[in-house]
């Protein structure tokens, strides 16, 4: 079993004490080395190849991590997980699909795709197809496991890596995350229309996605110095000031997110030692004590159990945040106990807690001593 390490949050960082970091070692000797993670339904995590030319498969279970051969590097980005259980992983530099079947534990490839960093992340659809959101290519990418067939359609979308991040709404249309792009993209699956709205900043600002309960999405900040808020309904997009030092040119401070089950998100650390927790409900931004070193993670995945995973980037350690239940306990518990003080405070009278606190034969006996506040006839 890997060995486990906990951090605990440092003395500013009490406003999010209930979420705690530790990592787990699985000596990871490269840079980079997968580009998402996928959790199967068994709870295992399966790792995608990017820099590394083999799949990690890690169950969080008993912190084992195993690997399997796949075959390029630099060759995926993003992972979706299929109906039917396999994996597809999201081609980048790769000219094939990737497919995983973790219950034989056979990879093999889908020929036919543009390669040069054309996708980036990937959208399950409600009718099961893939679509590919489109980084350097200028086409969306339509992928469908039932019958290994892909497809494009053509748009005037703006390459360059153009948009990281896809998230899929209620209606069926997916949200593009703008990265280097001026624009949201929108596409609807059905009638195959790519629309766009102005107003993203560009410059690299955003890298992925999150659909928040009240069906707003939420852009992950990456050289960004802003939380960016996009409203599909009014289609309106907004942003929320958090940082002072991310969007200095080459300093990104987050590198992907995590939307935790009870609304808050998480931001996932990269040229910082800080994890960013935002509560959209409040706009409220805080931070928790996060790795030792920058550059430690990309991106992260929600457990079955309510933890979160976090890849390695430039470290041997996979990240794991406990959203711990019992430090929120404790919270309530003194948070009442404060409430309690105030109200006997506030209530204090000494003849009014001789009738609440004592009974006659107490309230007698303190009366011979002299101590006429605690007269039995005494009233408040």
């Amino acid at each position: 079993m890997a060995a486990i390490a906990a951090i605990g949050a440092g003395a500013d960082d009490d406003t999010e004490e209930d979420i705690v970091y530790s990592t787990v070692d699985v000596n990871v000797q490269r840079i980079s080395p997968y580009g998402a993670g996928v959790q199967l339904r068994d709870g295992r995590v399966v790792f995608v190849p990017y820099t590394v030319t083999t799949i990690g498969l890690f169950d969080p279970k008993t912190n084992e991590c195993s690997t399997i051969a796949a075959d390029v590097p630099y060759a995926y980005r993003g992972g979706v997980l299929l109906p039917d259980g396999r994996v597809m992983f999201v081609p980048h530099y790769a000219m094939t699909i990737g497919i995983f079947n973790p219950t034989i534990n056979v990879y093999s490839t889908i020929a036919g795709m543009p390669g040069d960093g054309a996708y980036a992340s990937g959208v399950l659809l409600h009718d099961g197809r893939v679509v590919f959101v489109p980084a350097n290519a200028t086409t969306i990418g339509i992928f469908n496991p039932m019958t290994n067939a892909y497809s494009t359609i053509a748009t005037d979308a703006p390459g360059h890596h153009a948009y990281i991040g896809g998230v899929l709404l209620r209606d069926g249309r997916v949200v593009f995350v703008p990265h280097s792009a001026k624009t949201i993209g929108i596409f609807n699956p059905t009638t195959n229309a790519y629309s766009t709205i102005a107003g993203a900043p560009g410059g690299d600002a955003y890298r992925g996605g999150a659909l928040l309960s009240d069906g707003r999405v939420v852009f992950f900040p990456y050289n960004a110095t802003t939380i960016g808020i996009f409203n599909p309904t009014t289609n309106a997009y907004s942003t929320i000031a958090y940082s002072t030092i991310a969007g200095m040119p080459g300093y990104p401070e987050y590198n992907g997110g995590v939307l935790l089950p009870d609304g808050r998100v998480i931001f996932v650390p990269y040229c910082t030692k800080k994890i960013g927790v935002f509560n959209p409900t409040t706009n409220a931004y805080s931070t928790i004590a996060g790795p030792q070193s920058t550059r430690a993670h990309l991106s992260g995945v929600l457990l079955n159990d309510g933890r979160v995973l976090l890849l390695p980037h430039d470290a041997t350690k996979i990240g794991i945040l406990t959203v711990s239940d019992e430090k929120a306990r404790r919270r309530a518990h003194a948070r009442t106990e404060a409430v309690k003080a105030e109200l006997i405070a506030a209530a204090w009278h000494p003849t009014r807690m001789a009738r609440w606190c004592l009974d006659d034969d107490e309230r007698r006996e303190m009366a011979e001593m002299g101590l006429g506040l605690c007269d039995a006839t005494a009233t408040a």
